[in-house]
């Protein structure tokens, strides 16, 4: 089956990285869910202080991964 559902995750310095991390965790286990990421430099700091892991561990967890810098990122409006 093609990945029919784009859901789009942004982790940011906002307290509460637990959310998006275990968000993701869920989406991986439904085969029709196409996840997109983005992670600002806070979010990031945010993973790392509260859940102790590493951005490259959070990024596995989604389909594409997109930076905060591309304008012209295909989730940009």
């Amino acid at each position: 089956m093609t990945k029919s559902v784009r859901i789009i995750v942004a982790i940011t310095g906002a307290t509460g990285a637990i959310y998006g991390v275990r968000l993701l965790q869920h989406l991986r286990t439904i085969s029709y869910v196409e996840t997109h990421l983005m992670v600002s430099d806070a979010g990031v700091l945010n993973i790392h202080q509260e859940l102790d892991i590493k951005r490259k561990d959070v990024e596995a967890l989604a389909d594409v991964v997109h930076s905060v810098r591309d304008i012209g990122a295909s989730i940009a409006s």
